[in-house]
């Protein structure tokens, strides 16, 4: 890995670091206990629409966006780990309406779907992606949603179990297949046939929109389906997208619980002494660093051989994807451990850590389907003569 940033990327990072002035960290902090819509301007889904749109206009949303964007992988990092440090919610929101339904539109839509992809990029539209259906746990193509070909458009039938955004996205795109061949059919809350529920209440990533939805005999118009695909390059590409954002999630709770376990061992008091003072409670900010440091430097290597083109990128991004989920978890118990009772109370940052980490694990490709995948390459690649 050897890599420096131009001149421009370290403007870029730094202009997006800005944003987080003290009016933006409180409409984030609000994001994770506010209402859906109450019209009033405080709710979930105009917050959520005012920090992407602040995202957008600092210059977050261009670059890495679609296939042909991969060797912007690295500085897509850094800016996702940025936001990452500040929300968690706001970061899984912004990248599943950018790099995932803009990525998707970027890399198989054309015609009348490339002014949405302008209005996704901008901020101005929300997109959100279905891909995952109840009960599974491995990555899916969306085998039980299926299209059935009607006139100039499909009728389409299924349902998927959990859609970030949906609840307050303008366009849905779901996976499902027409005829044993990947199809994305993208629709919109109120059109017939397309039911989104209510929205779930999640133990963690409070301040992001999830649902179910459900299409029965959804009419789609022809100018609005991406495929049917011949392969199903669509759906690994969205794949490897969506692991790369879970990397950066994690980041970014191991650097909140961390600072905020590290400013704690400083104030409080045992015995007359700041609690750092303390072997044990040093022990553990050593192993919250340590662990920390080296979700970063995997999680960059990923994204630097994904950047580069190398082979070992998806067998790397599962590798990371595995260990900074697992390192999230290790870090924020240990900073919890740290603050002990204060940790425990609702509304502080590593409660709310501890709460947000395990989902990593569970989302994209679950650690156990990563871990056979790693197996495989080992086992391919490195032959026991």
């Amino acid at each position: 890995m050897n890599f420096d940033w131009t001149k421009d990327e370290a403007e870029l990072i730094k202009r997006v670091a800005g944003l987080w002035d003290e009016a933006a960290l409180a409409d984030l902090a609000a994001l994770e206990t506010a209402a859906l819509e109450t019209g009033d301007g405080s709710d979930l889904a105009a917050l959520t629409r005012k920090q992407i749109g602040r995202l957008a206009e600092a210059g977050a949303f261009a670059v890495a966006v679609g296939p042909s964007a991969k060797a912007e992988t690295l500085r897509w990092m850094a800016l996702m780990e940025n936001v990452a440090q500040a929300s968690g919610s706001l970061l899984l929101a912004a990248e599943s309406s950018v790099r995932l339904f803009g990525g998707l539109l970027a890399g198989w839509g054309g015609g009348p779907l490339a002014n949405l992809l302008g209005q996704v990029v901008s901020g101005e539209a929300i997109g959100a992606l279905a891909l995952s259906e109840p009960g599974g746990n491995q990555p899916q193509t969306g085998g039980r949603t299926q299209g059935r070909k009607e006139g100039d458009g499909y009728r389409v039938t299924g349902t998927k179990g959990f859609v970030a955004n949906g609840p307050m996205a303008d366009m849905i795109a779901v996976s499902g297949q027409v005829e044993g061949k990947t199809a994305f059919f993208l629709v919109q809350p109120g059109q017939e046939g397309v039911k989104i529920g209510p929205r779930m209440a999640t133990l963690g990533y409070n301040g992001l929109a999830v649902s179910t939805l459900d299409l029965d005999h959804a009419f789609v118009p022809a100018d609005r389906v991406i495929g049917p695909l011949a392969d199903d390059e669509a759906v690994r590409f969205l794949h490897t997208v969506q692991d790369l954002i879970l990397v950066a999630a994690s980041l970014g709770v191991m650097i909140r619980t961390h600072n905020e376990a590290n400013a704690y061992s400083r104030t409080y008091h045992r015995g007359a002494k700041p609690i750092y003072s303390h072997q044990e409670v040093r022990f553990k900010l050593a192993d919250t660093f340590t662990l920390m440091q080296t979700s970063q430097l995997l999680a960059y290597r990923a994204a630097w051989f994904q950047a580069t083109g190398e082979k070992e990128a998806p067998v790397l991004i599962h590798a990371a994807k595995v260990f900074t989920a697992e390192a999230a978890e290790k870090v924020s118990s240990l900073a919890m451990q740290i603050l002990a009772g204060r940790g425990y109370v609702m509304g502080n940052p590593v409660e709310r850590g501890y709460r947000e980490a395990k989902f990593a694990a569970l989302a994209g490709t679950t650690s156990e389907v990563a871990r056979m995948s790693i197996a495989e390459d080992v086992l391919r690649r490195f032959p026991v003569a």
